[in-house]
């Protein structure tokens, strides 16, 4: 089993991420059961998805389609 790290940020959102890759994961590329081994309460921390976004200083070179 791979070992995960669960991380909750404040604006309820979980995250898990990697951090130990089983011996079947590296061969064959295919998830297996998670392990949560560890747990982070990030309480101070929005995600990157509720995080606010900052205007890109080159925004106006980039062409868009309309």
């Amino acid at each position: 089993m791979c070992d995960y790290i669960q991380r909750e940020y404040s604006c309820g959102h979980f995250r898990w991420i990697a951090s130990k890759w089983c011996r079947d994961y590296t061969t064959t590329h295919k998830r297996c059961q998670p392990n949560i081994a560890y747990f982070e309460d990030k309480a101070e921390e929005l995600c990157g998805e509720c995080m606010p976004r900052e205007d890109c200083p080159w925004e106006y070179m980039i062409k868009r389609p309309n």
